[in-house]
């Protein structure tokens, strides 16, 4: 299970790296970042938060154009909002 957060945590650090692509980033930056929610979804069941990111993804993708407005400050929210909720449960792993 270590091995396996290390990879998510690896994931997402990669992921947080093509935000830097600007707009040309950001798919990748979403896949990389559903890919490690699903791996950790896989090894966390009962962690509601990643439930909460998985609603909030399809929600974003229920109402996107294609186009870049408004509506993606979502997926930018989405990005920290997955890496609080990966640190989040580190640090509950280590106090425990």
């Amino acid at each position: 299970m270590k091995t396996i957060f290390k990879i998510i945590e690896i994931i997402n650090i990669a992921a947080l790296m093509f935000v830097l692509a600007g707009g040309y980033g950001l798919p990748f930056t979403g896949a990389l970042q559903v890919l490690a929610a699903i791996l950790f979804v896989l090894i966390f069941p009962k962690n509601k938060l990643i439930y909460i990111y998985f609603a909030l993804v399809i929600l974003f993708f229920s109402f996107w154009e294609g186009g870049f407005g408004w509506l993606f400050v979502i997926p930018i929210c989405l990005i920290f909002f997955l890496t609080i909720i990966i640190y989040h449960q580190k640090a509950k792993l280590t106090t425990s």
